[in-house]
């Protein structure tokens, strides 16, 4: 199976016609059409069918297509990371992380950011949602992790990332330990640690249940949430996806279950440096499995 190949079938399911495409592609259409047979004859039967003047995919077309779509992400992704490693040896990534947002997600791409760009240097910027966007559109930060529920202004591209959803932590040995699941009634008595740049679970269950919670303001970022758990000043509602230190627990939250979608954005127009390109095309590829 040729890139070309791939590249050709993908821009005829966004189409749906053999001359657009062809044209789209900048090759002749009967080059065109024999490339896309070749492909058929490869993966064992016919992608398209066309019937009177419309052109549509088949049963096998559209089961192949979310895999050709990723594979030509991850090719464009690896070009994109040679080019950087030719023209920008010595590159920055400088990414925004959005309230309660870690950079567990990421960390795969970035790490294969570092091994292709051996002088890579990375800059995490940890911040609400109106700060990291400011910083974006004056171009200090290539992109941000945000939640996609935030007011995000249409000048930024988004491609969703991954959900995740809420754990309730608490110091170990405490009497929610020796359950599997936590749900809402089993911590309503309970003092709960709140903060806006921790993701606000907490306003989350209280906007689902209707109930008057027990809160204790903790405006650091997650990491001093936890270590203020630890030293028994409450329990917290976290990412799933967050490291916690060895003094906590972390059970599943049930009951609402709480969770988030969590969104990457850049500027949208504006040419990100060749490792900032790569890093997001990682990202997308990552996402799309």
């Amino acid at each position: 199976m040729e890139l070309s190949q791939v590249r050709y079938f993908v821009t005829l399911c966004q189409t749906l016609n053999f001359t657009r495409a062809a044209a789209q592609c900048h090759v002749t259409q009967p080059a065109f059409t024999r490339a896309i047979q070749k492909l058929e004859d490869e993966l064992g039967g016919p992608l398209l069918y066309r019937e009177r003047s419309l052109t549509q995919l088949t049963e096998l077309g559209r089961a192949m297509r979310p895999h050709l779509e990723a594979m030509l992400l991850a090719a464009e992704a690896a070009s994109a990371l040679a080019q950087s490693f030719k023209d920008a040896p010595a590159a920055s990534l400088k990414i925004g992380l959005g309230p309660g947002i870690g950079g567990a997600a990421i960390a795969p791409a970035v790490q294969e950011m570092a091994r292709t760009l051996p002088d890579l240097s990375v800059h995490f910027d940890e911040s609400g949602p109106a700060a990291l966007i400011e910083a974006m559109l004056t171009d200090t930060l290539d992109c941000a992790l945000l939640p996609e529920d935030c007011v995000l202004p249409e000048r930024l591209n988004r491609w969703a990332l991954y959900e995740e959803r809420a754990v309730a932590v608490f110091p170990a040995g405490h009497r929610l330990s020796a359950l599997n699941a936590v749900t809402a009634d089993d911590i309503l008595e309970e003092t709960i640690l709140a903060g806006d740049r921790c993701g606000d679970f907490a306003g989350r269950l209280a906007d689902a249940t209707g109930a008057t919670l027990r809160l204790r303001r903790c405006n650091g970022p997650a990491a001093q949430m936890v270590d203020m758990v630890g030293a028994g000043l409450g329990v917290a509602l976290l990412s799933e996806r967050l490291p916690v230190a060895p003094q906590v627990v972390t059970r599943r939250f049930s009951d609402p279950e709480l969770k988030r979608r969590v969104v990457l954005t850049t500027v949208a127009g504006r040419r990100l440096n060749p490792a900032a390109a790569g890093f997001v095309r990682l990202c997308r590829v990552m996402a799309y499995e």
